[in-house]
């Protein structure tokens, strides 16, 4: 689910960044292990640990908990592609040092797009809204980067046969996108607040269908220009 927060001071941000490389290594993530120069996708699973992000209802099911399955699973299909991955985080835990705090954790989870030298990064959550009749997966871009919308059009292309239809990307100016510095997207594949839609992404064969269409936007847009990228 999306969140809006304002950019901390640049002097904060240097802060955070500093803090951030301290303690790096101890944070989990997923690698491809071969040799030569390869495009770098950082994928970035909303939520995790303390924080669920959408709740369907008292006892679930959990945002953070989609979102982590269908990264993980879009992982694995970009590496088959050659393609190297990291993510922000692969169990259930928050992204930033104790004691969490939400605008901290999407401050580190861009920090670390940047230390691994992302050529894109991809964050993955659940949407939700109250009236529960909106459903199917919808893609934001970071609000003034032509790359992030060319990227954007590619993966809502590849996610329309499951929508029944093209929704066309969203710009937002959203924290964790702005701070990567390079071509920047937010996938919400669907509302956990929708019947239908909740039923889909708790079930293992439609993370699978997500992943494997988000997966084909993204090699779709790196081979429009394999060499390089700009924000």
């Amino acid at each position: 689910m999306i969140r809006r927060v304002a950019a901390m001071s640049p002097v904060l941000a240097l802060v955070a960044l500093f803090c951030a490389s301290l303690v790096l290594w101890k944070l989990p993530h997923e690698s491809l292990a071969v040799h030569g120069p390869l495009p770098v996708v950082v994928i970035d699973p909303g939520h995790g640990g303390p924080d669920p992000g959408a709740i369907a209802g008292p006892t679930g099911p959990y945002e953070k908990n989609i979102n982590l399955a269908i990264a993980l699973t879009l992982s694995t299909f970009l590496q088959s592609n050659r393609i190297q991955t990291y993510l922000t985080r692969t169990t259930d835990q928050a992204v930033s040092p104790t004691p969490y705090h939400s605008t901290r954790d999407l401050h580190w989870r861009a920090a670390l797009s940047r230390h691994w030298h992302a050529a894109i990064f991809v964050s993955i959550h659940t949407n939700a809204e109250p009236t529960a009749k909106a459903l199917g997966p919808i893609v934001y871009y970071r609000a003034g980067s032509r790359s992030s919308y060319a990227l954007a059009q590619q993966v809502a292309s590849s996610l329309a046969p499951l929508a029944g239809r093209l929704v066309p990307p969203r710009p937002i100016r959203q924290l964790v996108l702005q701070e990567t510095g390079v071509p920047a997207i937010n996938v919400e594949v669907g509302f956990i607040t929708h019947p239908l839609d909740q039923s889909r992404l708790v079930n293992s064969a439609y993370q699978i269908q997500l992943a494997r269409a988000i997966n084909q936007g993204i090699t779709r847009y790196l081979a429009l220009d394999p060499q390089e990228h700009h924000a």
